[in-house]
């Protein structure tokens, strides 16, 4: 289970480096600036969250999994769209969401604790 938890996290923090600069450039792709801006911070977001992930925070699995499928529709929006790097967002989105639900089905359920 470690090795898929690391692998999710590390092709969540590759794909969110990915969107780090869209803010300040898309390349001529023509996201609109308030898009730009939600993409950036979907990018730092998920730098946390793969970080949390690798620390096993109790939170981090849903957020990774969230992160991966807000990526993966924007991959496949830049796939109809034709903008570059739409392949890339696909394969690294689909392989850290995918990766991120193997880990969250694959880990035991944690038992309810007595107050």
């Amino acid at each position: 289970m470690r090795t898929i938890r690391c692998t999710a996290a590390i092709a969540t923090i590759v794909m969110s480096l990915l969107n780090l600069p869209i803010a300040l450039g898309d390349g001529g792709n023509g996201i609109p600036t308030p898009a730009a801006w939600l993409i950036s911070l979907l990018g730092i977001v998920g730098i946390v969250a793969a970080i949390a992930l690798l620390r096993s925070a109790a939170w981090a699995t849903p957020a990774v999994v969230t992160v991966g499928a807000l990526n993966l529709i924007g991959a496949v929006v830049a796939l109809v769209r034709s903008w570059d790097g739409a392949v890339i967002g696909l394969v690294l989105s689909a392989a850290g969401t995918g990766l991120a639900l193997a880990h969250a089905v694959g880990r035991p359920a944690k038992a309810p604790q007595a107050s």
